[in-house]
């Protein structure tokens, strides 16, 4: 099986992960007083940090199956890095450039 294959599964999986880590953050650091129902709810929570290892997890599935998918190949690492590249950096540029320019027009804004 190769890794081109869509497993929809994993789209699950990677969905649970976002949602574990959106609870971490938005849910963890809520105050309630000991005891209380509240409390007890909260405490379902406290392990929601493992969707940043969930993550990684796929990650390493994915990535391991596009290396062994493309061991015979003769660019093996061209192939993998300029793959990457493409994948990654258009967002990081993209962010970027964003935060340039709402920095530039809050500066200009408050001067």
């Amino acid at each position: 099986m190769t890794s081109n294959v869509h497993r929809p599964e994993l789209d699950g999986l990677r969905g649970l992960a976002i949602l574990l880590v959106l609870i971490w953050h938005y849910g963890n650091f809520i105050e309630v007083d000991k005891g209380s129902l509240g409390y007890d709810a909260l405490a379902m929570f406290r392990m929601s940090w493992t969707g940043v290892d969930l993550f990684f997890v796929l990650s390493g599935f994915l990535i391991g199956g596009i290396l062994i998918d493309n061991r015979q190949s003769e660019n093996y690492w061209t192939t993998f890095y300029v793959r990457r590249v493409c994948r990654i950096f258009p967002l990081y540029f993209a962010v970027l450039l964003a935060f340039i320019f709402l920095r530039t027009l809050s500066t200009d804004r408050f001067n």
